[in-house]
């Protein structure tokens, strides 16, 4: 039975009880009136009879009592609510009151007239010669009063009637939502939680249509959460595994099933003993023995076999298996980490720095080096060109005038002996320059990007410094002096480059950023391989070996522009 047939069934029930007991109240109502107006009719009959009775016997001339009597009874006529009846001394009927006429049309039934008809009332007086009866009579006042209780009936019928079909149109129509929300929930079941109920006129759908749709948006959030778990569990790169607190394993996701070389069926349910080292067979009861404690294991780098016999370094991470019921931990579950490219990867890092440290070590010796060549160069080699400049300068001066052949090679020696002097001069300043000793990193780069202008006056060098730059330190300033210096001399030589920007910035963080841009010619950055072209390769080595960045960027016809950022440990 549908909830609108019931719901309406209920309120005809309802319905029906309230007319019965309204119906009830009406016919008791009746009742009582019917009782008390024929009582008080006879009583009023009774009273005008015994006057009539008493006057006669006061007046003997009037005649006797029952011939007084009958003619005032014949002429009374009908007596509404009583019956009379007017007998002689030896029984005889002399008069007997008409029936009631009133709504004589109408007929009661038996029903009506058994619940509202009152108990007969029977009056008698002894007269003279006679007998004198009069009896409550109530059928016209039935009559009267079920022609009322009709029409109250008729009316409450059809009032029935409406009110019924009205509330069956009012139930089919407020009741139209539960279709959609019965069809939604059917379609939830059924598997689809993207179903949405719409807005319903009745406040107390739309709560449920709300109600509803948030539960149906929960349970699609739980059902894509639990679906992105499943798939991560599956295609997650960690071998993920579930065993009981006896070591028994009973999940085993496909990445176990590669990291390890077992099937799902030949591993559920045997030991993860099976995956241990026997070195390490105390582990895994230690392991279990922190899961109990609801201790995690996090990051822990161990060692496991694979089902060939191989042993693998994996990072293993476990935690407690809780049963949602009651608490208590029933199992571990288990991820590990194939860490054996990392620690491939750390060992060749550690190599990496050891050459980086070993590169620093050489470029130092080099510089070492490169200083005390130039110092030789410049206390020896000097010296000696000095000299010989000395010696054919005195020559020129005594043969001037005389000897004017040896005067011309006294003069070209000295000559060639300045050119010697500047040439060396060069060297000296490429090998090491004198002014980042004594003067510091900006003062040397002013001094090159000198050199570099009178060189090349076709070239606009811009040369800007900002922050702390003077309590750099030698290794600092010797790489980042040599990397300035390969770059002003690539965009020099191979980029034709008309202007050369060289910031110096000490930033707020201790970090120390050098950019040298060109507007030159440019490269493609894919087709330069940088580990075989030793300017940017050096200058790379210089920045990994100083823990700093290096960066090119560069594009055809628009330039090139080299940032290395190196921390410094100095902040502004």
């Amino acid at each position: 039975m549908s909830l609108r047939l019931r719901l309406h069934l209920l309120i005809t029930t309802l319905s029906l009880a309230f007319l019965l007991a309204a119906g009830w109240v009406i016919v008791d109502d009746t009742r009582v009136s019917i009782r008390e107006r024929v009582e008080a009719a006879t009583r009023v009959t009774v009273q005008l009879l015994d006057t009539v009775i008493v006057s006669s016997y006061q007046n003997p001339e009037w005649g006797y009592t029952h011939e007084v009597l009958h003619s005032f009874l014949q002429s009374l006529g009908y007596v509404r609510s009583n019956q009379i009846t007017l007998r002689d001394g030896h029984g005889a009927l002399l008069y007997q009151s008409p029936p009631s006429t009133f709504r004589s049309n109408v007929v009661p039934p038996q029903w009506f007239i058994t619940l509202v008809e009152p108990k007969q009332e029977v009056v008698k007086r002894r007269i003279r010669f006679g007998t004198l009866e009069v009896a409550s009579s109530s059928i016209g006042s039935i009559r009267e009063a079920w022609s009322g209780v009709r029409q109250l009936m008729g009316i409450g019928l059809g009032f029935f009637l409406l009110l019924n079909g009205m509330v069956y149109w009012m139930l089919g129509r407020s009741l139209q939502p539960v279709g959609s929300i019965l069809g939604a929930i059917n379609r939830m079941e059924q598997g689809d939680l993207k179903v949405r109920l719409p807005q319903f006129n009745l406040p107390e759908f739309t709560r449920i249509g709300q109600n509803l749709n948030r539960m149906a948006g929960s349970l699609a959030s739980s059902s894509e959460e639990n679906r992105r778990l499943a798939l991560i569990v599956k295609q997650t790169g960690d071998a993920i595994l579930i065993h009981d607190l006896d070591g028994n394993v009973s999940f085993w996701n496909p990445a176990a099933e590669q990291l390890f070389g077992f099937a799902q069926q030949d591993i559920i349910g045997q030991s993860a003993s099976l995956l241990v080292p026997q070195s390490r067979a105390d582990e895994l009861r230690q392991n279990l023995a922190a899961i109990t404690d609801r201790r995690l294991i996090e990051n822990y780098d161990t060692q496991r076999l694979t089902r060939d016999g191989r042993v693998i370094d994996v990072s293993l991470s476990a935690a407690p298996l809780i049963d949602p019921h009651d608490g208590r931990v029933i199992g571990e579950i288990c991820s590990l980490r194939d860490i054996t490219e990392r620690k491939h990867a750390i060992e060749a890092e550690r190599r990496l720095e050891e050459n980086r440290q070993l590169t620093q070590l050489i470029q130092h010796h080099i510089e070492d080096e490169r200083r005390s060549l130039s110092r030789e160069l410049h206390d020896e080699l000097g010296q000696y060109v000095t000299a010989i400049k000395t010696f054919a300068v005195a020559i020129s001066n005594k043969t001037r005038g005389r000897m004017s052949d040896v005067e011309a090679h006294a003069q070209t020696i000295a000559a060639a002996a300045d050119h010697i002097y500047d040439g060396m001069h060069n060297i000296i300043r490429q090998l090491r320059p004198g002014a980042l000793d004594n003067l510091g990193l900006p003062e040397t780069l002013r001094d090159a990007v000198n050199q570099w202008q009178g060189q090349h006056p076709e070239v606009r060098f811009n040369l800007n410094f900002s922050g702390k730059l003077d309590s750099l330190g030698e290794t600092l300033n010797i790489n980042l002096y040599r990397i300035v210096q390969e770059s002003v001399t690539n965009a020099l030589r191979y980029a034709e480059a008309s202007r050369l920007e060289i910031s110096l910035e000490q930033q707020e963080n201790g970090i120390l950023q050098v950019r040298i841009k060109d507007n030159g010619a440019g490269m493609n950055i894919c087709n330069v391989d940088q580990s075989r072209h030793f300017g940017l390769l050096g200058m790379r080595e210089r920045m990994q070996a100083l823990h700093g960045t290096f960066h090119l960027d560069s594009v055809p016809g628009e330039g090139t522009c080299i940032t290395v950022t190196v921390p410094t440990g100095i902040s502004t």
